[in-house]
């Protein structure tokens, strides 16, 4: 008669890091004996944890067989993808321990699960304590290596064109993260959502012109379809070139007209817009060479509180003193992005100051043109998007992370150039996609920038920049009559609602006298329904604060 299996017994042990360095822990697997029992099998479950850097490198498992006979020891590892790493099979003899040190199996990953079972050859007998087992607190720091690279069919790819894409390492970084589902909002002049790079990847359905105020967002200009195409152009499909955001969407929204020049009456309405339609990523190849003012800075935490990335370009005067505070990426919770070249240089024209963050590529950058064309431009304006088009592919490979963690991320991962640490002209250094998304954050803020607010510039209120005559932009808190409160101040004006944010956060552009608009904002400043006011500052490309072309 073929005597009654017994049913494996196991337990899941929870490992715990202790305060010694070289501590073990005991787990006493306690089992009723009883005389006729079978030939005696126990597994044991293991789950393993991180390396703690402050632990000993040699994590070890004891086994000791106590029964009367020899046992085999089965030891079976698995890596946290389910896949089989590594068996271990031995003869344990009666009363003798066994160490097995886990740092000197190869390919044994830091994070893994795993059992060890143990058979005794013949009957037990005896009421004995069954096999105690002395597990690793932590295992030893190692993971598998990262897939290959993928390497996309575009033209101008496979032609070499695009050099800034292997300089940050967009293929290994395209084998971890697409950037699927994951929407950038480009804050330009447009973009031409026909082109055959373009078309399957623009949100039509909710673009929108700020300057013609209508539904519209294409491109008259250039500017902003080149930089769509940097950020996501159409990916792997054997024409153009390749973006780096490769899957990621893109929402047009235009704030600068066909000579390149905008306003905040524009830009701050296509913020709160572009957090509001669930953009993840917000792009704005655009600025203006003074303080952040109030009002915009009201909007960029609106999208900051929302879980959006803002980057900005840092400019183009190769300049630190005159430019230093250009906005909006001298504003708190945006990312100014200076330029650097093939040879991982600062571009000659980029500029630099406390307002940059981190570089990217900027020079001879390829990319879409209007009209279905394809070309070449440089500026801190195309540095920009590679790294939106990075922020698409950190987000959409973890999710949960924060703005805050996403520029940990970008930053705390950069080839640092320059001097060591953040430094006025490269910022944290240059973008690294693949260790962007295999490192990912290194803490719950960019730990390279130390105390520093990220791209934290000058801020300010009615500076001297350059400014549409007449004109003031206000934001109003939810649920105020804006009409009566402008009236109320003796405003002759009731001015253009802008946006209506689904906070119910009003933008309100007002016409007044020239000439008084300081004394108008200082009324406005003192009411209680107004969250901000400031000047309509002029917007434009970066390349035009000096009026040269990018």
């Amino acid at each position: 008669m073929t005597p009654k299996p017994l049913p494996k017994i196991a337990a899941s042990l929870l490992v715990g890091v202790g305060l010694l360095a070289c501590a073990l822990m005991l787990i006493p697997q306690v089992f009723p004996m009883r005389a006729d029992w079978p030939p005696l099998e126990t597994t044991v479950e293991l789950t393993g944890l991180r390396k703690d850097p402050g632990l000993s490198s040699r994590y070890i498992i004891t086994i000791t067989h106590q029964g009367t006979a020899t046992a085999n020891t089965l030891h079976t590892f698995y890596d946290t993808e389910g896949q089989l790493v590594t068996t271990i099979s031995d003869l344990l003899s009666s009363g003798t321990a066994r160490i097995y040190d886990l740092a000197a199996i190869a390919g044994l990953p830091m994070g893994y699960r795993g059992s060890v079972t143990v058979t005794a050859n013949q009957p037990i007998t005896g009421a004995l304590l069954p096999f105690p087992l002395y597990l690793p607190l932590v295992m030893r720091a190692y993971r598998p290596p990262p897939p290959p690279p993928v390497y996309p069919n575009d033209t101008y790819y496979a032609w070499g064109y695009q050099w800034g894409l292997d300089k940050v390492r967009a293929p290994e970084a395209w084998a971890l993260s697409r950037g699927t589902g994951v929407l950038i909002a480009v804050l330009d002049t447009g973009t031409d959502y026909t082109h055959p790079d373009l078309s399957g990847k623009v949100r039509t359905d909710i673009d929108y012109d700020y300057i013609n105020r209508d539904s519209d967002a294409m491109d008259d200009h250039n500017h902003g379809t080149h930089v769509s195409g940097i950020a996501a152009a159409a990916t792997n499909n054997s024409r153009g070139v390749a973006g780096l955001g490769w899957e990621a969407t893109i929402l047009p929204l235009k704030v600068m007209n066909s000579k390149g020049e905008g306003s905040t009456a524009e830009l701050i309405p296509a913020i709160y817009y572009a957090a509001d339609q669930g953009a993840r990523v917000i792009n704005m190849s655009l600025g203006g060479p003074y303080p952040c003012p109030s009002n915009l800075q009201d909007a960029v935490n609106y999208a900051y509180s929302r879980g959006v990335l803002l980057v900005a370009a840092a400019g183009n005067n190769h300049t630190y003193h005159t430019y230093q505070t250009i906005f909006p990426a001298n504003c708190t919770h945006v990312l100014g992005v200076a330029a650097t070249t093939s040879s991982d240089t600062r571009a000659s024209f980029s500029n630099y100051g406390s307002h940059v963050s981190v570089a990217a590529p900027g020079t001879s950058i390829s990319s879409t043109l209007r009209g279905g064309g394809y070309g070449n431009m440089s500026g801190t304006s195309m540095a920009t998007p590679f790294v939106a088009g990075l922020a698409a592919l950190v987000y959409a490979r973890f999710p949960t992370y924060t703005p805050d963690q996403v520029a940990s991320a970008l930053l705390d991962t950069a080839q640092d150039l320059g001097s060591a640490g953040w430094d006025a002209e490269y910022g944290c250094g240059r973008i690294d996609a693949f260790k962007a998304l295999w490192d990912g954050a290194q803490g719950n803020y960019p730990v390279c920038l130390g105390a520093r607010v990220w791209s934290a510039g000058e801020r300010g209120s009615g500076g001297a920049g350059e400014v549409v005559p007449g004109e003031v932009v206000v934001s109003v808190r939810a649920g105020a009559r804006a009409e009566n409160l402008f009236r109320g101040l003796g405003l002759a004006s009731e001015g253009i609602l802008l946006y209506r944010a689904r906070s119910g956060v009003q933008v309100w552009r007002l016409q007044v006298p020239v000439g008084q608009e300081e004394a108008v904002l200082a009324r406005l400043r003192a009411a209680p329904d107004v969250i901000a006011a400031d000047r309509n500052y002029v917007i434009r490309l970066p390349g035009l604060f000096d009026k040269s072309s990018e």
